[in-house]
């Protein structure tokens, strides 16, 4: 009876082991069946923003590769050629007759390079002061240009929460999307308006950009004719995400576009979450 005892118990004590051994086996499994998962997650998504990132740097270089070419037309289509004929005058005869061509014509030129530099960098830029660049944006894009721009700015809005990047960033993906309406919205008018958060919507800046044009279809423009791809909005996006902005596009054909951007507070949010 007693080695029955014994038997039975010596069973028991190897089930039992055999039960933790295929438990712990199972656990370990199932950890590291859940480890490749998120791995396998994570390799998806770097790869993904990877992809994106130089898709990005792809259009950087292309954007910057047409400006360059465009300022090296620029300055030879106009300023080059105008100093050049400003030196033949003066190199005739009867130049000191010509000096009020001369001088006119000089003064055009240093109007077409003051017109050049701002496109480059805007000098309020280095102000740090968005609302002011905006406002020097919209009225520089009315001025070339028979659409009437409106700029709003809530009164109190406070932007000097913006670090210098984020001001520019966000000053840039205006930029493009007033170039936009320029080139492609056949619009009469168009608003840029400023304001912070209100109500139960979070702390921060809030842009919003219409156009009363003919508007798009946002993902049906993503490919050109020609098959290469729109980078003007996806460049905008990426600007935005850049800085840990949001930015909405909403459009449809006959019904204009309506942009928004949203950036956070993020001291605001740093002292919550310091708080508690």
């Amino acid at each position: 009876m007693m080695d029955k005892t014994q038997e039975i118990a010596e069973l028991e004590s190897i089930l039992h082991n055999y039960t933790v051994f295929f438990l712990v086996i199972d656990v370990l499994f199932f950890a590291l069946l859940f480890c490749a998962v998120i791995f396998l997650i994570k390799f998806i998504k770097d790869k993904k923003n990877l992809h994106a990132s130089n898709e990005y740097i792809s259009y950087t270089i292309r954007g910057q590769e047409e400006e360059r070419s465009r300022i090296a037309r620029e300055l030879h289509d106009t300023v080059a050629q105008d100093l050049r004929y400003c030196k033949s005058l003066s190199e005739k005869k009867n130049a000191s007759e010509l000096l009020p061509q001369i001088s006119s014509i000089l003064g055009a030129t240093i109007q077409q390079v003051r017109a050049m530099s701002y496109n480059l960098v805007p000098p309020d830029i280095t102000q740090n002061d968005l609302a002011a660049n905006l406002m020097s944006l919209c009225a520089e894009c009315a001025e070339k240009s028979g659409i009437e721009f409106r700029f709003t700015l809530i009164d109190g809005t406070d932007t000097s929460f913006l670090t210098a990047d984020e001001g520019l960033n966000l000053y840039r993906i205006v930029q493009e999307a007033l170039a936009n309406i320029l080139k492609h919205a056949e619009a009469s008018e168009a608003t840029v308006m400023l304001r912070n958060g209100s109500g139960n919507e979070e702390d921060g800046l809030y842009i919003f950009i219409t156009d009363d044009g003919k508007g798009f279809e946002p993902k049906s423009n993503i490919l050109l004719a020609t098959g290469q791809k729109h980078f003007g909005l996806s460049g905008m996006e990426r600007r935005a995400a850049l800085i840990g902005a949001k930015i909405t596009i909403n459009s449809a054909k006959g019904d204009g576009t309506q942009i928004s951007i949203m950036k956070k507070n993020s001291a605001i949010h740093n002292v919550s979450r310091g708080g508690r």
